[in-house]
């Protein structure tokens, strides 16, 4: 194919372009789609496709409950999952302290002492356990449930009047602890910042200086616990970009932060609602979360988000955390058959905050739906440097321990002074099966994924689950490659920063920012635009048009601010793809989102996604089996790549068009069993039950796209893109927007 060069204006910034002009475009088909890898279709269970049209009101179809939520749910789910069983073993070893919450609350709902003296001999049992974890290592690493749990022991434990505040044995229990926490598993003690094994540790230390004032570190610990109290209050905010890590981030200081604090300022301060925001505007109108970053898989994070929210609408009054709680919650009870089939699921995962979230539900406060629409959150940007320099720490961090093995940076981790864009989340609505789509802004975490979907949702299907995982994944967004390894990386001048690969002076110089959200009642619009990704020397602008319970499209275009022989293309990341595939669209869906690091299938009602890109000349489609190259894959292992390769020049674009629409999970219907049935090209019959025969692109090239979609007989809807706001006619209705979204019908 022949390359032209034409002036040509895109969004007021460029003036020279990549043009395809139509006396160019080939006469001969477009390429066959090609497999790389194994077979990337799979076998999917015949009931899929039983039910028929998507039905949120049809039970079989989607069981996900609808029923209101109270304290009482919580304690039926607490009885149902068996854990109470725990009472009458209760020796649990080191992981006492999350068995036997379930315990505690029943002690705190009845009172009955049984469930309580259950709790006082885990307790002893820990001990026991501590010291032979001290003897096996020379230290304790357990970081997370000590200061998360043991205070609440006590603190229900004394209301119940089965301890004292100065509990002998408690206090021998709670310093031993204290004293031999190493959270790294390594000599340096006391690591400073607000990050997730820093902060569990600091509170711990305070609140043993609070409650036994008389020891030996009192004032040393009440100032350390002050310091890193300090490093995350001057932030607010989370380091961890992720549904992994950062529950530990929350959950000490959340259930237990009071204790120490005297008061609820780390949920009622205004600042701090961003984060809860944050963890309420992620969960999908059926309650269920994407995945993203380093993760535990499908729905990781969603039980903590119950108990999280519960204590934040107790501690501020405010309805809306409650009511994402509640979805959370029903998505739950959807899940519960695999859940309880999983120890980690059960375990870990879900019951300490199903139990925290009964210990924190206030039913006075009623349930207020959250605003729907397009939103962008926001986030501090978390930077990596050498933990053990104090140079380098102390221009973040104030009033550090010159001890060499104290004050040293807690996972490399601080804040910068900037703030990026964290999320952008399009909602169609707040009622179950409305489509929903998160998409991944923040640019210096790790993996980079500026513009990818993280997460698509309908009737309470996903339609992709990202891999989990804290470097190199791209997902669901134009990726493009240094193919020859040419391009000039452009790095931050800070010759400290660290890369995702531990690397001093290599962070790419990236950022990423939304000019512009616009919402109606019938569409959400959305510009993204992404500079120097992975440090390449190219801009990525992205524009979406979500047309609400119908579908998304979206036009991703790279601009070559230096030139290099590359791979542009436009990826999806699934379980399945096929039988229906043409040159350059695909069926795909995931059968069961996968849960439990990998280690059990969930459910999920079924429903099909069209992958559908716009045709473009040198362009092809590759259906890749992801786990050839990275084994991490394994849960959404087949990819559908839409790509170009060639050198462009500074100065060129190139783009790419798609639209992803959800609709009922289809099959092709057998029409005889004779061999010969084999040969028949069904290729048409394949993009009708698809959806990609109801989409014509009228007009696709860097000025403008055009789109006519009929998926409906009769109903027409026209979607444009129109950066450089020129006179454009769709159908009957002619426009100057730089978005537009109408219906004609009878047409």
């Amino acid at each position: 194919m022949k390359l032209t060069r034409t002036p040509v204006a895109f969004l007021g910034c460029f003036s020279a372009a990549f043009v395809v002009t139509a006396a160019e475009t080939p006469s001969t088909p477009p390429l066959p789609p090609e497999r790389i890898g194994s077979a990337a279709f799979y076998a999917p269970p015949v009931e899929r496709y039983r039910l028929g049209a998507p039905d949120v009101n049809n039970p079989a179809y989607y069981p996900i409950p609808k029923t209101p939520v109270t304290r009482a749910t919580y304690m039926t789910w607490i009885e149902q999952s068996g854990l109470l069983d725990h009472a009458k073993r209760p020796k649990r070893g080191l992981s006492g302290l999350t068995d036997l919450l379930p315990v505690l609350a029943k002690f705190v709902q009845t009172g009955d002492r049984p469930w309580g003296d259950a709790c006082l001999e885990m307790l002893r049992d820990y001990r026991r356990a501590l010291e032979a974890e001290v003897e096996a290592k020379g230290w304790v690493e357990q970081f997370a449930e000590g200061p998360s749990y043991l205070p609440l022991y006590r603190k229900h434990l004394m209301a119940g009047g089965l301890m004292t505040a100065e509990e002998p044995w408690f206090r021998e229990l709670f310093l031993y602890y204290c004293r031999n926490l190493h959270v790294w598993g390594s000599k340096p003690v006391e690591w400073r910042g607000p990050c997730h094994r820093s902060m569990p540790e600091a509170l711990a230390k305070g609140l043993a200086a609070k409650w036994y004032p008389d020891i030996p570190e009192a004032a040393h610990w009440t100032q350390y616990a002050g310091q890193v109290w300090q490093d995350f209050w001057r932030v607010k905010d989370i380091l961890q970009n992720d549904t992994g890590y950062f529950q530990d981030s929350v959950r000490a200081y959340a259930f237990s932060g009071d204790q120490l604090l005297g008061d609820d300022r780390y949920f009622h301060d205004p600042d701090m609602q961003r984060i809860w925001e944050r963890l309420l505007v992620e969960i999908t109108p059926d309650g269920a979360i994407n995945p993203y970053g380093p993760n535990g898989g499908w729905n990781s994070t969603a039980a903590l988000r119950v108990g999280v929210l519960e204590r934040a609408a107790a501690a501020t009054g405010n309805g809306t955390y409650r009511f994402a709680a509640h979805k959370a919650m029903n998505y739950l009870l959807y899940q519960q058959a695999p859940t309880l089939r999983d120890g980690y699921l059960k375990s870990l995962e879900t019951a300490p905050y199903i139990t925290l979230a009964w210990l924190s539900a206030d039913d006075a406060i009623a349930p207020a739906e959250p605003p729907a629409g397009g939103i962008v959150t926001h986030r501090r940007e978390p930077a990596r440097y050498p933990h053990r320099n104090k140079a380098i720490v102390g221009r973040f961090l104030p009033d550090l321990d010159p001890d060499p093995d104290k004050a040293n940076l807690c996972c490399n981790w601080v804040f910068t002074d900037r703030t990026f864009p964290d999320k952008l989340v399009l909602r169609s609505g707040w009622n179950p099966g409305d489509l929903f789509v998160l998409v991944e802004l923040a640019p210096t975490t790790f993996p980079y994924n500026v513009g990818g979907i993280a997460g698509m949702n309908r009737w309470g299907a996903p339609f992709t689950q990202i891999v989990t995982s804290k470097g190199d994944s791209p997902e669901n967004r134009l990726w493009v490659s240094d193919l020859a390894g040419k391009a000039r990386i452009r790095y931050l001048p800070d010759r400290d920063r660290i890369n995702e690969v531990w690397q001093n002076g290599k962070m790419p110089d990236m950022s990423s920012s939304v000019p512009f959200l616009r919402d109606t009642a019938d569409a959400t619009f959305a510009r993204v635009e992404a500079q120097n990704p992975e440090g390449l020397p190219i801009r990525v602008i992205q524009e979406y048009v979500l047309v609400k319970n119908r579908f998304l499209a979206r036009r991703e275009t790279a601009v070559f601010e230096e030139g290099f022989p590359a791979r542009v293309a436009a990826i999806w990341n699934t379980q399945n793809v096929g039988p229906f595939i043409g040159s350059h669209w695909a069926n795909t869906f995931i059968g069961a989102p996968v849960a439990s690091n990998g280690q059990i299938a969930m459910e999920t009602p079924p429903a099909d996604l069209l992958v559908y890109f716009a045709p473009q000349p040198g362009w092809r489609l590759h259906v890749v089996d992801r786990t050839a190259d990275d084994p991490r894959t394994e849960a959404c292992p087949a990819q559908v790549r839409y790509s170009w390769e060639g050198t462009p020049n500074a100065g060129d674009r190139l783009h790419s068009t798609q639209i992803y629409h959800p609709h009922a999970a289809r099959k092709l219907p057998m029409v005889s069993n004779n061999p010969g049935a084999r040969g028949v090209d069904r290729s048409a019959e394949f993009a009708r039950l698809a959806g990609a025969s109801g989409i014509q692109v009228v007009r696709d090239d860097l000025e403008a796209t055009i789109l006519r979609l009929e998926f409906e007989p009769g109903v027409v809807e026209w979607v444009v893109f129109n950066p450089d706001n020129r006179p454009l006619k769709a159908g009957s209705r002619q426009t100057t927007d730089a978005f537009s979204y109408h219906v004609e019908t009878g047409r």
